[in-house]
């Protein structure tokens, strides 16, 4: 009998994870970005992807997203016609508190961690400078200041040590290695 534990067969799940130490495989994924004729607006297109050499496209996969920035910045930088749409920034947090709960919830079971509740919280501070090119790109590190991923747990047993897991399983999040390859984050993990 399969034992499942948060909507997961767990032998199913060791059986990908050996099959992939044996003979890794790489997801293909892509997003299309549309210049929508006005500054600083932008339409993205997420669609199909790849699973190994499988590509995998079906009507349900087909994601739009309008961006650009929020009615008052749109506002102050001469927008006319200001609207409110999804910041990039504020999207890529999104994604990497995510992408966070996912490298968690994969693994926090192999350590003896039972959770029975999990919130990711990411916040920065940004300086538009780079974006505005009033100072280079070189400067991209200090575009986003103060980047903290803050993650609260609860669960029966959480030890010190089991934090310390949890925050250790957090970095494992393609994510996060993405953002932080250019910032330093700081992780907190708390009950």
């Amino acid at each position: 009998m399969a034992e499942i534990i948060d909507g997961v067969d767990l032998s199913k799940l060791e059986g990908f994870r050996s099959a992939i130490q044996k003979e890794p495989i790489t997801l293909g994924l892509k997003a299309k970005a549309l210049w929508d004729g006005e500054m600083g607006r932008a339409t993205v297109h997420i669609g199909p992807y790849k699973l190994g050499d499988q590509e995998i496209e079906r009507d349900t996969r087909r994601y739009t997203v309008s961006y650009g920035a929020w009615k008052e910045v749109e506002d102050a930088l001469g927008m006319v016609g200001p609207t409110d749409r999804e910041e990039p920034v504020e999207m890529a947090l999104g994604a990497m508190a995510a992408c966070i709960v996912n490298s968690i919830t994969w693994n926090v079971h192999r350590h003896g961690i039972k959770l029975d509740d999990l919130v990711v919280s990411v916040s920065t501070d940004v300086n538009p400078d780079v974006l505005l090119e009033v100072r280079g790109p070189e400067e991209h590190t200090a575009c986003m200041q103060n980047l903290r991923a803050e993650i609260k747990v609860k669960g029966e047993g959480l030890t010190p040590e089991k934090l310390e897991i949890i925050k250790k399983l957090a970095t494992h999040s393609p994510v996060d290695g993405l953002i932080s390859q250019a910032n330093q984050i700081t992780h907190t993990v708390t009950t």
